[in-house]
Parts: C-alpha cells; sequence; structure tokens
C-alpha cells in the first residue's frame, strides 16, 4: 500500500492504467523474488485493468504533464527486512543515528545490545531443550525435521500451544524473533515429548532464567 501511494502521487494519473501500476508495484516489491520479497497479485475483474487510474483515484493537477515511463522509480529499492529482524535494524539505526555521547546514544546501543542477547537466548535455549529431550547427535536432526508437502506442522495444536506456555514459564518469552523455531516445538509434539517433560528440559535449559523475563507472546499465539 505504502508503494501504491507514492506511485500516485508522482505520476498522471489521467495517462497511467490499473495494469501499468500494477506491474510498476509488482517489480518494487518483490525484491529479485528473493525470500524476503512480497508478491502482488491481482483479483477481481480484471477486465478493467486498462482504465485510467484517474477515474478511481482522481488527479494531482501538478502532475498532469508528468509522463509515465515504465522505469520511473521512487527511490533505488531498499534491501528487504526479515520480519523478525525489524527490531534489531530499528535499535541499529536508531543507535547509528544518534549523536556521540547522547543519551539516546546510550539506550538505543543498549536496546541493540538486549535484543541481541534475547536472540542468542532463545536459540541456544531451544537447542539444549533438543539434546535435553533425544540426546546431543539426534536432538537437532528432530528439531530441523520438516514434513512432507500436504501434512500439518503438528498432530495436536492443544500440545503446541502447551510446549509455547511451557518455554516461555521456563525460558522466558519467544517474542516475534522466537517464532522461527514454532517447527521445532512442533517436532518435539510430534516425537510424543510429554507436557512434563518439556517442563523438566526446559527448566534445565533456563535454569537462571526469572519467570516471565523478557515478557510473554503467549496472548498473540492461537492454534
Amino acid at each position: 500500500m505504502f508503494c501504491i501511494l507514492l506511485s500516485s502521487d508522482i505520476h498522471n494519473l489521467r495517462k497511467e492504467t490499473l495494469h501499468q501500476q500494477y506491474e510498476f508495484v509488482k517489480r518494487r516489491t518483490i525484491n529479485g523474488n528473493s525470500a524476503y520479497g512480497s508478491h502482488v497479485m491481482q483479483f477481481g475483474d480484471i477486465g478493467i485493468s486498462m482504465d485510467n487510474l484517474f477515474t478511481y483515484l482522481g488527479t494531482n493537477p501538478a502532475n498532469d504533464n508528468f509522463k509515465f515511463i515504465d522505469e520511473n522509480s521512487l527511490l533505488p529499492p531498499t534491501k528487504a527486512v526479515n520480519q523478525r529482524d525489524a527490531d534489531l535494524v530499528h535499535f541499529w539505526d536508531k543507535y547509528r543515528k544518534a549523536p556521540d555521547g547522547s543519551v539516546r546514544k546510550v539506550e538505543a546501543q543498549k536496546q541493540v545490545m538486549e535484543a541481541m542477547s534475547h536472540r542468542m537466548h532463545v536459540d541456544n535455549s531451544i537447542q539444549l531443550i533438543g539434546k535435553l529431550l533425544f540426546g546431543v547427535e539426534r536432538g537437532p536432526e528432530v528439531l530441523n525435521t520438516v514434513r512432507p508437502t500436504g501434512h500439518p506442522l503438528v498432530d495436536d495444536w492443544k500440545c503446541l500451544k502447551k510446549m509455547v506456555r511451557t518455554f516461555e514459564t521456563h525460558c522466558g518469552s519467544l517474542a516475534q524473533y522466537g517464532m522461527k523455531h514454532m517447527r521445532s516445538l512442533a517436532n518435539i509434539c510430534n516425537a510424543g515429548i510429554e507436557t512434563e517433560k518439556m517442563g523438566e528440559a526446559s527448566a534445565q535449559a533456563c535454569v537462571n532464567i526469572p519467570s516471565g523475563h523478557w515478557g510473554s507472546v503467549e496472548k498473540g499465539f492461537s492454534a
């Protein structure tokens, strides 16, 4: 939506068609077809795609002399950021822009370090829990198992919710970043691990983590 609004703001909508804007926005958001790009799609009556945007959005008279150029750019496309890295990128940007020696600089640095610490904690905790439950060699294999296409992520969604709650009780919040480990927690369920055993492994892996540390994502988790 942001890209569409910027496109409309600098183009002559009396001459640009719906199809031209669709192609323009699609190229700017697909990000080289990388894993981080978005795939823009068309729905509804494709027959109206040759209508001018002016019919639906009106126009800015100041743009009436603009010509639609296929390569017309807003700004060079920026490198896409994984959603799970958005907070870290935001804190780093705050740190980079804050004046040296300022309170803002110190606070931003603290936020960067806390975000990085949380990520390391979650990653290491999940890995250790896997090893405690399945052994040093088999643990990583079980956690990283990907089911064949057409199979659900987990056989018992209530079990998965319990595993999330159990992990967060002993190890703190998964948060947005930690959602990357949802497959690992699902695999623990699929392997038949009981909640009590998961609790024991989590408590052992996160023995020094206060309960409730880093908040909780349980409110946002639905099955």
